[in-house]
């Protein structure tokens, strides 16, 4: 596989929709994450940005539209190369089980993208999860379980990373303990070149990203007023990239 730096495309979405049956999340979603920086799907509910996440893991595929990853064509029936995406906790699907503690769950998921032995605790240290290795699972607060959901998605030496910070597994969290996450995920987004991408129905949380894009005209909204008080802070509206300042 390619090396691809910081700043290069990961993930280009053109007018992607997700119908199955009677079934609609995703609609006509256009944007661009790349690597380096975390980038974040916003939906008033839940499943569009959670659909959407999955499919730039390859684990959904777009019904209409183009979601091309890495120049690989998920839409069509592609598959992306093995081992480019990593995908966090995601209920009823990618799940993990309770009675591990977190350093026996991060590990068996280097073992199953087949990185070989690690030393784990400086990895999850890097999460902010070094205290809680010996933790198991079911005692995590909400804060902890992001933590992990993102050390999850990232293991492995994964470039690109997706996770979705609504999902039951997480439970209730603050938005002060959320933001401080994303600065985490964005950190090591920098640092090791990866793509994070997130889905959330919190504009605050998106706010805090390094890109945003709405998926519908509600969190739209809801995200402009969000950045008008954030300097500096930029979303994507369908192809266009708009420049937020302070008020």
């Amino acid at each position: 596989m390619e090396t691809l730096g910081a700043d290069e495309a990961a993930v280009i979405a053109r007018d992607a929709s997700y119908r199955a049956g009677g079934y609609r999340s995703f609609e006509y979603a256009t944007f661009t994450a790349v690597f380096g920086e975390v980038t974040a799907l916003l939906g008033a509910d839940v499943a569009a940005p959670r659909d959407l996440a999955l499919a730039c893991a390859g684990v959904v595929r777009p019904s209409e539209g183009s979601l091309s990853v890495v120049g690989v064509e998920l839409a069509s029936g592609e598959r992306s190369p093995r081992g480019l995406a990593g995908v966090g906790v995601f209920s009823g699907m990618l799940d993990v089980s309770p009675e591990l503690t977190v350093e026996e769950t991060v590990r068996r998921e280097f073992r199953l993208r087949r990185a070989g032995e690690v030393d784990v605790l400086p990895y999850l240290a890097k999460h902010g999860l070094a205290t809680h290795a010996e933790h198991v699972v079911s005692s995590l607060e909400p804060a902890a379980r992001a933590r992990l959901s993102g050390a999850l998605a990232c293991a492995g030496g994964a470039r690109i990373a997706t996770l979705d910070l609504d999902d039951p597994f997480i439970g209730g969290m603050s938005t002060s303990a959320a933001r401080d996450i994303v600065e985490g995920l964005r950190a090591f987004a920098e640092q090791h070149a990866v793509c994070i991408v997130v889905a959330t129905r919190d504009a605050d949380i998106a706010s805090a990203c390094d890109e945003a894009y709405a998926l519908d005209f509600a969190s739209e909204e809801e995200l402009r007023a969000k950045t008008r008080a954030v300097r500096g802070t930029r979303f994507r509206k369908g192809p266009v990239l708009m420049e937020v300042g302070a008020v």
